[in-house]
């Protein structure tokens, strides 16, 4: 079996702070400002999971993330497959793990990337570009999907209540 969770071991002569959020995949747009926000503050994301945050306090960088959920599987049709571009990501737009606290501690289901912007001009390359917008295609698409099965679920009870 594939281990999912790792530690992250912090440093002790370093100070962290740990923040909780909830962040929607279809959301993940937000989240990856927020994150990039939070390092032009000092504050540089060295490990997270779904709702927890943890980030190393050091000098204001301007970083750049990009954010997806390996365990959500792929698109039908397969046009999204952003599971199957990680390893085309991490190579191309990824900082080299040895560079990068995060890159270095990945989690395998819920994955935050951070961009190496001396590689790439992140502004004009049309592949980083593509990718952000197949994944807030995909995660978009994948909410609205799941948001109508749940109003349908929620209107058969409503039925099956008045019926009985």
């Amino acid at each position: 079996m594939k281990k999912i969770f790792r530690h992250f071991v912090k440093d002790p002569s370093k100070k962290y702070i740990r923040k909780f959020r909830i962040y929607p995949s279809f959301a993940y747009n937000r989240l990856d400002k927020w994150l990039n926000r939070m390092s032009n503050l000092g504050f540089h994301l060295v490990d997270s999971n779904l709702i927890s945050f943890l980030f190393e306090c050091e000098a204001p960088k301007n970083k750049i993330y990009f954010t997806y959920d390996a365990r959500s599987g792929h698109n039908d049709d397969g046009k999204y497959s952003i599971p199957l571009r990680y390893p085309f990501l991490k190579k191309t737009y990824g900082v080299k793990p040895k560079y990068s606290k995060l890159n270095k501690n990945q989690s395998k289901a819920y994955l935050t990337v951070e961009i190496d912007t001396q590689r790439i001009d992140i502004e004009n390359d049309v592949g980083y570009k593509e990718l952000i917008s197949d994944r807030n295609k995909l995660y978009n698409k994948r909410a609205i999907k799941n948001g109508f099965i749940f109003l349908l679920a929620i209107l058969i009870c409503v039925i099956a209540i008045i019926i009985i």
